[in-house]
């Protein structure tokens, strides 16, 4: 049987799973970041002009002091020092590029030479002062332009993992939604993906950015003083370890964090939409009870993640401190010593880079936590976007051409746990043009059997098959273009009416829509809505009452004019003049067309074709209705049909009422319901 594994369950198992690390995880995160190549590699360039208006903004304010207030001698003195090392610059320039202007060092000289004319310190201290300010305006504006485009990178990959992950998803089979709480899946979908987004994009704003700045900085205090440059990193080591440990416990709390929030959804939506329960029942205590029980789970979690995030800070500064006062003691010693080897404006411009150096370590370890729930984020997108379905047209599927003779059903096993059996055997033939009621007691297996028909589900034994294809040899999507369903829930979308009964088909002009809301009895109401065929209807279709809702959902199926219909209770949530009305309809719908019922009224029974009693998972009993009433020991007799719906059945037909009864109103199983 092609599609389902061994063991014919859907397992976890069929989930590509990250490796777990973090490396892993965010090597793949990098793959989609990779497709924004350009806006990358100019976000770099600018982080690289932030960092080098910073670093030259530590020089010039240095170069403020040397040149300000300095004495003749000492300015003598540094012009000789400077002009000495421009000439070194410049033909090391030459030999490692192997070009440079050629009065580039007379440019630099002079331009050195202008700001150290004796007495003119005013004008030194003007034109310093206004390179600083050109150089902070131009790193803010490298700023702005390099988080905007690292920004919009993590917006665009946010959505693509949103879409990605969408898309799968509605390829996956029934199965993973039964596995799986809806508030967990819209957790993925938007807090795991825009969490996701948010770490990238404090990643992308810092990682080059920050590296880029330490390493200016480094080399601004190494050429003023290699070894206390040195002594001044020597925080480094237990920094990083630091961010090591902390971050590995920050990923762990965010992914327990994320699935108290999927959890809290599932609670909410549930409390949302089944509001008019809870209210009816004076449910609200217990409803309350769960929430905050929920909130109190995410609350003891988000603690436990903030107090790990809130560590990292503290740590980190307090061990950059220790190591910075020892660097003070060691650097005002040298200073001070009768033969100093560090000047006072190197001194300086060395604490300032240091200072500023430190700053983009601290602003890594925060990298460092949005790395670990971004990855904790993407692991969960990933599980996701990486399940495979079960259900999938085998490599040499065919095109099932429509409906010509028969469906067949042949020792049909069917299970959802791969345990316990649902079906065991149950074999029969429906032929074109027959309407077959499928009846039974509560657990027998009908809404089961009519799931396997457009493939939902993959039997686990025997075969159903049409006009002699194996439907696991046909393409599902001509398999399902023949049917149309109509489940015992109606399921209709936040959208308007031509949309929810057009179900995505644009094709569908206005005059067939029409017919088919005329056919389904719904005109009345749709031309008394605000907008007719155009009104939002709300969502799940709140804004109708449920006879409204469910003859949009007839209309949906009408529309399609399938070869087969399935009807699973389809008329189970009409009041009484909306049943009348849809009976009506479906009675002229399935003439000539193969129908498969799964209904509790009685007048739907009786205008079957046949009737399939299914008991346990197996059809013991067939025929028409009057043919099992005239068996004395068959079930549909004498279990399901004689003791409680022969009395509503004699009321019915003295009252007129056309198929009002039901057997919702009917025992359990042990009581006779079907």
């Amino acid at each position: 049987m092609y599609g389902i594994d061994e063991n014919t369950n859907y397992e976890e198992r069929n989930v590509a799973k990250p490796k777990g690390d973090s490396w892993s995880i965010y090597k793949r995160l990098l793959g989609y970041v990779l497709e924004y190549k350009a806006r990358l590699a100019l976000s770099v360039v600018l982080a690289f002009f932030v960092a080098l208006s910073l670093g030259g903004i530590v020089v010039f304010a240095g170069s403020v002091v040397t040149y300000t207030f300095s004495s003749p001698g000492e300015a003598a003195k540094q012009l000789a020092d400077d002009t000495a090392s421009i000439n070194a610059r410049v033909e090391d320039m030459r030999a490692i590029v192997g070009w440079a202007p050629s009065n580039l060092d007379q440019m630099l000289r002079d331009a050195v030479g202008f700001l150290r004319e004796e007495g003119r310190q005013t004008r030194a201290m003007v034109w310093l002062c206004t390179i600083v300010i050109l150089l902070a305006l131009i790193g803010g504006l490298s700023r702005f332009g390099q988080e905007y485009l690292c920004a919009s990178i993590a917006t665009f990959i946010t959505v693509r993992l949103g879409l990605e992950m969408f898309d799968n998803i509605i390829r996956l089979p029934i199965r993973f939604f039964e596995k799986h709480t809806s508030g967990e899946i819209i957790a993925r979908m938007t807090n795991d993906c825009f969490t996701a987004g948010r770490g990238l994009t404090a990643v992308f704003m810092k990682l080059f950015r920050e590296p880029f700045k330490a390493i200016v900085f480094f080399t601004i205090a190494f050429s003023a003083h290699a070894p206390l440059t040195i002594i001044g990193l020597g925080v480094l080591p237990p920094v990083v370890l630091i961010m090591i440990k902390i971050g590995q416990k920050v990923r762990k709390s965010m992914r327990r964090t994320l699935e108290r929030i999927a959890g809290l959804q599932t609670v909410s939506k549930e409390s949302v939409a089944g509001i008019s329960i809870i209210k009816g029942f004076l449910m609200e205590d217990f409803v309350r009870s769960l929430v905050r029980r929920e909130y109190a789970k995410l609350q003891r979690q988000g603690l436990k993640m903030m107090r790990a995030d809130a560590a990292i800070g503290p740590l980190t500064e307090f061990v950059m401190t220790l190591g910075f006062v020892v660097f003070i003691v060691i650097s005002v010693y040298e200073v001070t010593k009768p033969n100093p080897s560090l000047r006072v404006d190197d001194l300086l411009k060395l604490y300032l880079s240091l200072a500023m150096m430190l700053d983009p370590v601290r602003k890594l370890t925060a990298v460092n936590n949005a790395v670990q729930t971004s990855v904790a984020s993407a692991e969960r997108v990933f599980e996701f976007i990486d399940l495979k379905p079960d259900i999938v047209d085998a490599p040499d599927a065919v095109t099932l051409k429509p409906l010509r003779e028969i469906i067949r059903f042949e020792d049909v096993h069917f299970s959802y746990d791969g345990k316990t059996e649902v079906l065991r055997g149950v074999t029969f033939d429906v032929k074109k043009g027959e309407m077959i009621a499928i009846v039974g007691f509560s657990g027998a297996g009908k809404s089961t059997l009519a799931k396997l028909v457009p493939r939902f589900y993959d039997v686990t034994g025997g075969s159903i098959s049409i006009d002699g294809v194996d439907i696991r040899k046909a393409t599902q999507s001509s398999l399902r273009a023949q049917i149309s369903i109509v489940t015992q829930d109606t399921i209709l979308f936040n959208a308007s009416v031509r949309e929810n009964i057009a179900a995505g088909n644009d094709s569908y002009s206005d005059d067939r829509i029409k017919q088919a809301v005329k056919a389904a009895h719904a005109t009345e109401f749709v031309e008394k809505l605000y907008r007719q065929y155009e009104t939002v209807i709300g969502e799940s279709g709140g804004s109708l009452s449920g006879g409204q809702r469910q003859r949009l959902a007839i209309a949906r199926a009408l529309i399609k004019d399938p070869a087969i219909l399935i009807l699973d209770e389809a008329t189970s949530s009409l009041d009484m003049e909306s049943e009348r009305a849809i009976q009506k309809a479906i009675e002229e719908f399935v003439v000539g067309r193969t129908s498969i019922v799964i209904a509790h009224r009685l007048s739907t029974v009786q205008r079957a074709d046949r009737i399939l009693v299914l008991d346990q998972g197996r059809v013991v009993e067939q025929g028409k209705h009057e043919e099992l009433l005239q068996r004395p020991d068959s079930l549909y007799r004498t279990r399901l049909y004689g003791a409680e719906i022969a009395p509503a059945a004699e009321e019915e037909a003295s009252a007129g009422n056309n198929g009002s009864d039901t057997a919702a109103a009917l025992p359990s199983r042990e009581d006779a319901v079907y």
